[in-house]
């Protein structure tokens, strides 16, 4: 997940670029220390998630806690993989606005008075509007950077660490016959090549961690199962669907224990981002392995309670449908979650089942047995 830029107050181009005041991995780590650390989305309808079930409006100043869009969805995955309720994440998101009227409200938004005056992060999202607004691609570039740039020393002016966010993918091959004179930029493709553009410039100049939103909300149209029309029904705003899966795409971003399988993925007790495990003693590790796995469980324990032997977060980015399989010894008691579905492992490999893009909770238990008894996943 290529989304790492950092600097360390360096010159470029004759202007001094501001020291890096905290990252991603900063969050992280603050959130299972059991901190707030708020971090907030900044930008238009896209992101106040104006096409889900039961939105409201965002006001300025206000807390904005619409249920299915993707920063209240990034949230709750967040609280369950650090175990932390008191993290929150932002919902700065406004229907129809753009980078010249963001500059405008700065202070209201995220000042004193604000409900997110202690925001830690700004996600600066924005550019869809924006095309709206211009004569020209020359133009829009030229305009929306310099609004771009204007946020971004905002924030630094406030101990506020920015990053960026590409735009969420719409559907916009042409224009809409309608809105052809008035709105000749009024395409996927001008989003894409002037204000997505504009944001992976800024981050190499200041050296900030960009989210490529619109690389892999455009996979999830192109290569997911779900129809288009229940991603996106207008063409141009997610729906639930399409806001989990974002949440999904920025907690694998977030969360330096996310596995990322594109392919073939071999997932066991020697993955590095492993997240519960048995004992380090209890693994076997055969000097001649006898299948696939090199390392695994074979131990008995002291008790027959059920027990976590194994979990792991997952984010199947391929061009495909994955299939899962567990595999495990002996034992018939051992079993799996996958997202909290329980599924037995009734044979030594089983099949589990088709994985579609997005994130996926993996958990292995011992059942009421003094068996611990597991080798691993395989993605293929």
């Amino acid at each position: 997940m290529p989304i790492m830029l950092t600097n360390s107050g360096v010159e470029s181009a004759g202007t001094n670029i501001p020291a890096t005041l905290c990252t991603l991995n900063d969050a992280w780590t603050e959130w299972l220390r059991g901190s707030k650390f708020p971090i907030a989305f900044f930008g238009d309808s896209t992101v106040d998630g104006a096409n889900t079930t039961d939105w409201t409006a965002n006001t300025l100043g206000a807390d904005n806690l619409s249920p299915n869009a993707f920063s209240k969805k990034l949230e709750d995955l967040l609280s369950l993989a650090t175990g932390n309720d008191s993290l929150r994440i932002y919902n700065a998101g406004f229907s129809g606005k753009t980078g010249r009227w963001a500059v405008t409200i700065l202070e209201e938004q995220f000042g004193e008075t604000s409900a997110y005056h202690d925001v830690k992060m700004i996600g600066i999202g924005f550019g869809i509007n924006d095309r709206l607004g211009f004569e020209d691609e020359k133009a829009y570039r030229d305009g929306f950077k310099g609004y771009i740039e204007h946020i971004i020393h905002w924030c630094y002016d406030k101990g506020i660490q920015p990053f960026l966010l590409t735009t969420q993918a719409s559907v916009e091959p042409g224009v809409m016959t309608q809105y052809a004179e008035a709105y000749p930029m009024r395409t996927s493709g001008h989003i894409d090549s002037v204000a997505n553009e504009v944001k992976r410039e800024l981050a190499r100049a200041y050296g900030l961690q960009l989210i490529d939103m619109n690389r892999f909300t455009e996979s999830f149209l192109l290569y997911s199962s779900i129809s288009t029309q229940r991603i996106i029904s207008d063409r141009l705003h997610f729906g639930d669907i399409g806001h989990q899966y974002e949440a999904e795409v920025l907690f694998a971003h977030i969360s330096p224990r996310t596995l990322v399988a594109d392919g073939y993925t071999k997932i066991d007790y020697s993955s590095q981002k492993v997240t519960d495990s048995v004992p380090e003693d209890w693994l076997t590790m055969p000097e001649e392995p006898a299948d696939r796995f090199k390392v695994y469980v074979d131990h008995t324990k002291e008790d027959t309670a059920d027990m976590l032997i194994f979990s792991s977060w997952v984010f199947v980015n391929a061009k495909r449908m994955l299939t899962l399989k567990a595999f495990r010894g002996s034992s018939p008691d051992t079993y799996v979650r996958v997202n909290g579905k329980t599924a037995r492992l009734a044979e030594a490999e089983t099949v589990l089942g088709q994985l579609d893009l997005g994130l996926y909770k993996l958990e292995v238990f011992t059942g009421a047995s003094d068996k611990a008894d597991f080798k691993g996943f395989i993605l293929e």
